[in-house]
């Protein structure tokens, strides 16, 4: 079976290297791991720790067949819009048998519930209701999931990487794929913790020791390990949102209010607290807490500045995915590609060239993606040159 992930990898750690050796490991043993990744940055609202191609060799060392890319509006927009453009990656390439993902519940059954209620015509009044009494969104939801389904389903919204699992199952649906899903029950520490378990540790947790120069060899496979510290001895490593503080006040120092009514996100007027926050701070922090309340939350705040910064618009991730764009891959990814030539219905890229051939939404977001790279060069301990997501080769492993 050909199974696929959604992933980030920001670095690539043994929680990632558990999940694909388990996928590989099920079944008859035969198993091909497709991943479609993010690039220069992520859905938290910040750049990578590490270059998309230092990050694509990690993976295809670590067990990764095929990598992909997930376009860069869909890698910075919340939840289901992450989820809908990695899916709708996977289902283009008309090969993936299975979605494999890591989560709190390994319970697909109690997974596709939640989807179904999450999509329940009955679910918007509820969390209207729960919203008005003062609560923050993803209370006010699982709130309005508990009124309707019990308490046991609910408590699935409560942890981050179910809710990503049930978006996956919810984008499966709304795109009509033929895509089972193999939840797997997530080993070591919980999404953003500080604590290590064992050789386990979280990507929060490993970037914070990225930039605090302490130990984090023993949390990531030997060849990921290698390849990041070869990216921190060549001054590729560690990339810093930080270093970009002052273009991004710029940049948003110079829109106006309808500037921002256009980003993704952006609804009931949110438009005028960022406007009016952005006008009276110095750092973007501020903005941050200008700007946060219960109902909008601090990394929603973060992914709409980055989408500013950007240029990215609520239209960029209304349009569907317009092309599969090859990363990387090794001798199983290649007869995945070969395959997938007869059974894909997007066009796939393995040549920033062929992107002329195609409509102007493809060169729109190919643009976004360039750009994207160029700013990501910017964060860098010293600058890349400009240009790189056009000149860098494919990785095959």
């Amino acid at each position: 079976m050909n199974y696929g992930i959604v992933a980030e990898f920001n670095p690539f750690h043994n929680g990632h290297k558990y999940l694909i050796d388990t996928i590989k490991n099920s079944g008859d043993g035969e198993n091909t791991v497709t991943v479609v990744m993010s690039e220069s940055f992520v859905q938290r609202g910040e750049c990578a720790c590490v270059s998309p191609y230092a990050r694509t060799k990690m993976a295809l060392e670590c067990g990764a067949d095929l990598v992909l890319s997930l376009p860069v509006p869909y890698a910075t927009a919340s939840a289901e819009r992450f989820a809908l453009g990695g899916l709708s990656v996977l289902g283009g390439l008309g090969c993936v048998d299975a979605l494999g993902f890591g989560a709190e519940c390994g319970n697909a059954e109690m997974l596709k519930k939640c989807a179904d209620v999450l999509v329940s015509s009955e679910l918007s009044d509820a969390i209207e209701k729960y919203l008005n009494e003062g609560v923050s969104f993803p209370v006010a939801r699982q709130k309005a999931v508990e009124e309707i389904s019990g308490k046991e389903i609910a408590e699935i919204l409560s942890s981050p990487n179910n809710i990503l699992g049930v978006e996956y199952i919810k984008a499966i649906n709304k795109l009509g794929l033929n895509i089972d899903v193999n939840p797997i029950t997530r080993k070591g520490v919980d999404h953003d913790s500080e604590e290590a378990n064992g050789d386990f540790c979280s990507a929060s947790a490993i970037r914070e020791m990225l930039e605090n120069k302490r130990g984090f060899n023993k949390f990531l496979p030997k060849e990921a390990s290698n390849i990041l510290i070869s990216e921190i001895n060549n001054k590729k490593a560690p990339a810093s949102f930080n270093k970009l503080e002052t273009a991004v006040l710029y940049k948003l120092r110079s829109m106006s209010v309808e500037d921002f009514k256009e980003l993704p996100d952006v609804s009931e007027g949110l438009e005028y607290r960022l406007f009016d926050a952005v006008k009276t701070s110095a750092y973007l922090d501020e903005i941050l807490e200008k700007v946060k309340t219960k109902r909008y939350t601090h990394s929603r705040i973060r992914r709409i500045i980055v989408c500013a910064f950007l240029d990215i618009k609520k239209a960029d991730i209304q349009k569907p995915v317009p092309f599969i764009r090859v990363l990387g891959f090794n001798e199983n990814g290649a007869k995945l590609l070969k395959k997938a030539k007869e059974t894909a219905t997007l066009p796939i890229i393995t040549k920033s060239s062929q992107i002329n051939d195609l409509g102007e939404d493809a060169k729109r977001v190919f643009e976004l993606e360039c750009f994207a790279r160029d700013v990501f060069s910017l964060t860098l301990p010293i600058r890349d040159e400009f240009g790189k997501e056009m000149t860098d080769k494919l990785i095959v492993i």
